[in-house]
């Protein structure tokens, strides 16, 4: 879509459209399963070139066909909105710059059998758009009747308008509204009994409240559903309490990231953006505003940026508490009425920051210029993603399918294990790194290496450990830490590995130091054109760096490799549930060793 969007009149090639989109998600192709079977990999690339030509279709053609009137020129793509009102936040894939019109795409299938020989959107497309429509009448005044919404469904294709529906939309703001008091519910009490009450009803006969029936949800519905309960049934009651608790404090972290804690002075958490007086987010460094665009780069194919003056801001009292590759929402902001909730907001990440100037990479590309105009004064906020709660939920499932032997050595109900053969050589080691590294080896289950600040943890022993398990032939070691600054020195210490060691590091570009850049994944394979070439690139590779939070975000790479060792650097800074799902990740033994240093 953005490619048809922001072409003039020339046509777009398909195959150099699908090597940018190749090279923006290799690691995924490679590891998709169904494409190494020929016959679904032909099918996939024919799908790619079928729903290529429709979006051109739907561009090129229906755009501009009566009662449609939609004008790419005056496009808008990816922008964001948060509606207090309705406690709802969400991004656009396509919006007119006056909001008369929006376009959220689908390249799944529409409901093809409601209607015999018609194509209907489905329910849940459906009440995406009704939502997009109330969240525009509530934050931005925008009469939901004379708003146009689009659904387009690039399979068929079939752009299809909504129409609005206020009683369907309060029947999702009251499912919403059940699922957050639920949570509410949760975090609240803080008890084992009443958590284990609410996950009982998490079964397949009390969630199908519309009595569903059919193939799709024999197949993929109802076994999903019922395999949770299958597998929490099998718990001792030591697991399922250690289960359950995890789950209560995961939940109160989610649910303080939203609301913030009243225990404590000031407002935090994503609710202070519209709860926090200006006074107070300027005082905690939590804005900066009164921002001029002095160059403009949004239109940048590859790496989307403005720079802003902030030579107003510069005060000697105030301090920002913001700092290179913080995930920020610029918006514009010319009177003291303008905020997040009644404004079009731009996501992306801080690129620099000095004292007179700030560098924002953004996420989605704007050709239009009239998008950031450049009389308007702008502000930033932080922004908040619930992605690491996300991983840490699905790390304490991860823990539900561990292997008993896991389950037990994480709950102290076995003992670690140990390679006796090694004692004698840890005895005759007269260097303290070196009988260190023999020890982490000795290890089967983990080793906790523990010493104060300064004592060579990262620099010396983690290195010698590197050093230790890289000589043994195929050994694949995982280094996580919990900052990237952390995962800085990690990255410092192996590079001064002699003979050199190959290593990729995981994570984004903004929050890497210069020097490491080249052993980005994103720079490691973009010289790769085929999943074969990245396949063996990741396979050949034995040694693989990321914070947890990065190597969380590319599960992918488990399907392309096992690891035999992990090495976690500051471990005490990560919280448990963070950890967990690599706690519980199977290596070719069973199990992966974990070391941790702290």
């Amino acid at each position: 879509m953005d490619e048809w969007i922001h072409a003039q009149e020339e046509e777009i090639d398909y195959r150099i459209c699908m090597q940018k989109a190749f090279r923006r998600y290799p690691i995924e192709l490679a590891a998709c399963s169904d494409l190494r079977d020929r016959e679904k990999e032909r099918r996939f690339f024919d799908d790619c070139k079928l729903h290529f030509e429709h979006i051109r279709e739907t561009v090129k053609d229906t755009f501009r066909a009566p009662g449609y009137e939609l004008e790419k020129k005056d496009a808008v793509l990816e922008p964001s909105y948060i509606c207090e009102a309705l406690g709802l936040q969400g991004r656009l894939d396509y919006m007119q710059r006056d909001m008369s019109s929006f376009i959220e795409m689908k390249s799944g299938k529409a409901d093809e059998y409601a209607i015999r020989g018609k194509v209907e959107p489905k329910e849940n497309n459906k009440v995406q758009m009704l939502l997009y429509q109330a969240v525009l009448q509530y934050s931005m005044g925008m009469d939901h009747r004379k708003v146009r919404a689009y659904l387009l469904y690039t399979r068929y294709p079939l752009l299809y308008p909504s129409r609005p529906s206020w009683a369907m939309v309060r029947r999702v703001i009251d499912l919403r509204n059940r699922i957050v008091a639920d949570e509410y519910g949760v975090q609240l009490r803080n008890s084992l009994e009443y958590t284990a009450q609410k996950l009982a009803e998490i079964n397949s006969s009390n969630l199908n409240e519309r009595k569903l029936s059919g193939h799709f949800w024999e197949t993929y519905l109802r076994p999903s559903i019922d395999n949770f309960q299958s597998k929490l049934k099998t718990l001792s009651l030591l697991e399922k309490n250690y289960f359950y608790a995890l789950y209560n404090f995961i939940t109160k972290e989610l649910y303080t990231s939203k609301s913030g804690d009243v225990d404590y002075e000031g407002r935090t958490g994503a609710a202070s953006l519209w709860l926090s007086t200006l006074v107070e987010k300027c005082e905690s460094g939590e804005i900066i505003y009164d921002l001029r665009i002095k160059e403009n780069h949004a239109a940048d194919e590859h790496k989307a940026h403005l720079i802003l003056s902030q030579s107003a801001m510069v005060e000697e009292d105030f301090l920002p508490n913001f700092r290179q590759g913080d995930a920020i929402i610029l918006y514009e902001r010319n009177n003291e009425a303008d905020n997040v909730t009644n404004k079009m907001v731009f996501k992306g990440n801080i690129e620099y920051l000095t004292e007179y100037e700030i560098c924002i990479r953004l996420r989605a590309t704007q050709q239009n210029t009239s998008v950031l105009p450049e009389d308007s004064l702008y502000a930033i906020e932080h922004d908040t993603m619930d992605t690491t709660f996300r991983f840490m939920y699905q790390g304490l499932y991860t823990y539900l399918s561990a292997t008993q032997s896991r389950r037990d050595l994480l709950l102290s109900q076995r003992l670690p294990e140990f390679d006796e053969s090694l004692d004698y050589l840890i005895s005759q080691s007269t260097n303290d790194f070196t009988r260190i590294a023999l020890k982490a080896k000795a290890a089967r289950d983990y080793f906790l290496l523990v010493g104060p600040p300064g004592t060579g943890k990262t620099s010396c022993a983690l290195k010698k450990m590197v050093e230790t398990f890289h000589a043994e032939k195929d050994t694949q070691i995982l280094l996580l830490s919990y900052t990237n600054r952390a995962v800085d020195e990690i990255c410092k210490a192996i590079s001064s590995i002699h003979p050199e060691v190959d290593f990729i590091r995981v994570g984004s570009e903004l929050s890497c130091d210069e020097a490491y850049r080249t052993h980005l994944i994103e720079n490691e394979l973009s010289a790769c054109i085929r999943r074969s070439e990245v396949y063996e690139r990741i396979r050949d590779c034995r040694i693989f760096v990321g914070t947890v939070a990065s190597i969380s975000g590319k599960p992918e790479l488990f399907r392309l490799k096992h690891f035999e060792v992990a090495i976690i650097d500051e471990s005490t800074q990560i919280l448990e549930p963070q950890l967990l799902g690599i706690l519980c990740a199977r290596g070719r033994m069973g199990g992966m060793l974990l070391i941790n240093l702290s």
